[in-house]
């Protein structure tokens, strides 16, 4: 009997053992291939659970994360096509797309890939900001700024030249950071200011020159106006000239009733106001109110 356990103990290990070195396992998050002879096969293990293999050394196993992975390059001083250095910080969201192109190209390790990759988004990172002026990165003006074009155009190059040379994918790719280095910083402020004051002068004697026209039409439509109101003024005078002509005939021939009709106005305008008047009647225009004052300027046809 003891032997008996012993051989069924034994059995189990073996069998064990078998299935350790006959299988592997594969998670949702990974790919592996098969190496056969240390040749990796053509097709990848994207379906996660158990999966069966010779033993080593006839086959074994390289798994790798295919999750997204973000990688941030170092901040390096780039010169653009005019001339300006300008600091710039990227990021580069990356996965393995083919693990046998990849193993292929960097079988002792993931961060050799890694590496490799970094060397090529800084290859060309310098060489699109190359292509692109500085008022394309920094500009007051909306219109001048090109960062999301520039981005695609660094992602677009970086995934052409990884995608089938190393089995790697670009999902995203982005400026993380923009700066100016020291040195050139207060010059290029500098500048944008007077190119600002320069526009804004300009503006300004626009401004001037258009309120200078303003004037100039509102004087000559002022000067129209009151030319037109004199002249009609002056009709108004005439006519008003020719009606007193007209009544001063009448007056000529009726002097008394002129006075009568003065003294009567100047009545009028005294108590126009409210007040209390203490009045002397034998004092012109004031006689008018007795009737000695009323017989003097009553006409001899009057009874």
């Amino acid at each position: 009997m003891k032997n008996l356990g012993t051989i069924v103990a034994a059995v189990f290990l073996a069998v064990v053992l078998l299935l350790y070195m006959c299988t592997f396992q594969v998670r949702f998050t990974e790919v592996a291939i098969k190496k056969t002879w240390g040749q990796p096969t053509k097709d990848a293990i994207t379906e996660p659970g158990l999966k069966f293999k010779w033993p080593a050394p006839i086959q074994t196993v390289v798994v790798y994360d295919k999750r997204i992975r973000t990688l941030v390059d170092k901040t390096e001083e780039t010169r653009t096509n005019d001339g300006k250095n300008i600091l710039l910080t990227t990021f580069t969201l990356w996965r393995i797309k083919d693990p046998s192109i990849f193993h292929t190209n960097f079988p002792v390790s993931e961060e050799e890939g890694e590496r490799k990759l970094r060397t090529t988004i800084v290859t060309h990172k310098q060489a699109i900001v190359g292509q692109h002026t500085f008022s394309e990165f920094v500009s007051t003006d909306a219109e001048k700024r090109k960062l999301r074009e520039i981005e695609l155009e660094m992602q677009s190059a970086i995934a052409d030249d990884v995608s089938d040379e190393l089995g790697i994918e670009i999902v995203g790719f982005g400026i993380k950071k923009l700066g100016l280095p020291q040195a050139v910083t207060t010059a290029i402020f500098d500048s944008m200011k007077s190119h600002e004051q320069a526009k804004a002068s300009r503006y300004l004697a626009e401004g001037d020159a258009r309120a200078a026209d303003i004037q100039a039409n509102a004087k000559a439509v002022e000067e129209r106006i009151i030319s037109a109101a004199q002249r009609k003024v002056n009709e108004i005078e005439s006519d008003a000239q020719r009606v007193v002509s007209a009544y001063y005939k009448e007056f000529e021939e009726n002097p008394e009733l002129r006075i009568f009709l003065d003294k009567l106005r100047a009545t009028a305008r005294s108590l126009r106001t409210r007040a209390t008047l203490i009045l002397y009647s034998g004092q012109s225009p004031y006689d008018v109110f007795e009737e000695a004052g009323r017989k003097a300027i009553r006409p001899t046809s009057i009874p």
